[in-house]
């Protein structure tokens, strides 16, 4: 998926500038005609190649807005706050984005206006600018768009600190057995030629399993970096991401995991885009935007088309069956009592706090069973080489 610009004509006969993604500029063409305007002008984005097509992480995203929000909140005009902060950061990924949206804006534009057309950041930034900028509190705006970002890339950073003592000792326990069957094993493989007997059983799927690692290990160190690496770097059809994420969402354990995960992600968005006071069918397109759950991001996005409709919020989200039923029942009452933007961001608290419970029970769980798997495997090695050894010796004094 490619990120094109586009220069185009409504039907009013007024010029529409933007961005749009698309696998080519065809592509773009026909999806510009759906949406009833004529385009004149279509080129790659070179902002898009510029940052790689990809998002800033969250916490380069929290750490700019944050700035940016203390800048504008000490009356420091916009032009000046992007130009230092161009500067502050350099030559790096986010000051070259610094250095686009000043031109953009002296050129006219709006800060919103400017955001969206930047690659690197998400919907909602552009969203929620736009709404400071309507109402006279771009700081707040900038200053809450920080927080979110901030407290997203702190789930972020928990859940990988998380996981690196399991991920540590599963490769110790990989890399042990790998060199007991390599190294160890083969030393014992002369004795029953030696005797000329056959080995044991157990010794005989040792061999065996020795000769699969040493003639096809290679394959499985490749496809095992390819599982791990491969879905980012390989190209991939958009149906084809939707259905593997949809399939990684009904995973026994890591699917409620992920779930819960999402959960928070699109409510605390959506709640604070709403009490930013975004109209709700945008917020919803917006906040399913965050979600990185393409599958989930599909189904939440669809909601907006309900709204437009007449029907309530929670009922349309019931209908996607993509959101805990608890969740859907909290919401309810937010919906019902006026009070919807905080029960959005409550539930966001009570989603990440599930997902840090869920988090906490599987590595729990994990750690023993990697080190009572690694001293199954060690003791099954051991205890074979052991009957091997006995059984030759038996057969030499017999």
């Amino acid at each position: 998926m490619n990120r094109f610009r586009y220069k185009a004509l409504t039907a009013a006969g007024a010029v529409r500038e933007g961005v749009q993604d698309g696998d080519s500029s065809a592509a773009v063409f026909a999806a510009l005609r759906r949406q009833g305007v004529w385009p004149v002008k279509i080129a790659p984005d070179r902002a898009a190649a510029a940052t790689g097509g990809r998002r800033f992480p969250a916490k380069v995203l929290a750490g700019f807005f944050q700035e940016l929000a203390l800048l504008v909140g000490a009356d420091i005009a916009l032009d000046r706050a992007l130009g230092l902060l161009e500067k502050r950061h350099g030559g790096s990924a986010v000051g070259l984005a610094a250095g686009r949206l000043l031109g953009r804006v002296r050129d006219g534009g709006s800060l919103a206006q400017a955001i969206a057309a930047e690659p690197g950041f998400p919907a909602i930034a552009a969203g929620l600018v736009r709404a400071g900028e309507a109402s006279g509190t771009l700081a707040v705006e900038l200053g809450r768009l920080a927080e979110m970002m901030g407290r997203t890339a702190a789930i972020r950073t928990e859940i990988a600190s998380a996981l690196i003592y399991p991920m540590i000792l599963l490769a110790t326990a990989c890399l042990s057995i790998g060199v007991i069957m390599l190294f160890v094993v083969p030393e014992f493989m002369p004795l029953f030629g030696d005797a000329g007997r056959a080995p044991p059983a157990a010794f005989a799927f040792l061999m065996a399993a020795n000769a699969v690692l040493v003639d096809w290990g290679w394959l499985g160190v490749l496809v095992l970096a390819l599982l791990i690496v491969g879905p980012r770097f390989l190209p991939a059809s958009d149906a084809l991401r939707r259905r593997w994420d949809g399939v990684k969402l009904r995973l026994p354990v890591a699917g409620g995991l992920l779930r819960e995960l999402e959960t928070g992600r699109f409510c605390r968005t959506l709640g604070t885009l709403v009490k930013s006071g975004l109209a709700l069918p945008a917020a919803v397109v917006m906040a399913a935007s965050a979600v990185d759950n393409t599958a989930m991001a599909a189904a939440l996005a669809g909601v907006a088309s309900g709204l437009r409709e007449g029907r309530t919020l929670v009922d349309r989200l019931i209908a996607t069956k993509q959101l805990p039923a608890e969740a859907c029942g909290l919401l309810k009452v937010g919906e019902e009592s006026g009070r919807l933007a905080d029960m959005l961001l409550r539930q966001a608290e009570l989603s990440d706090a599930n997902a840090r419970t869920a988090i906490s029970r599987l590595l729990g769980l994990m750690v023993p069973a990697i080190t009572l798997g690694l001293g199954a495997v060690v003791a099954f090695i051991v205890t074979t080489l052991l009957v091997a050894i006995l059984s030759v010796n038996n057969l030499a004094t017999g």
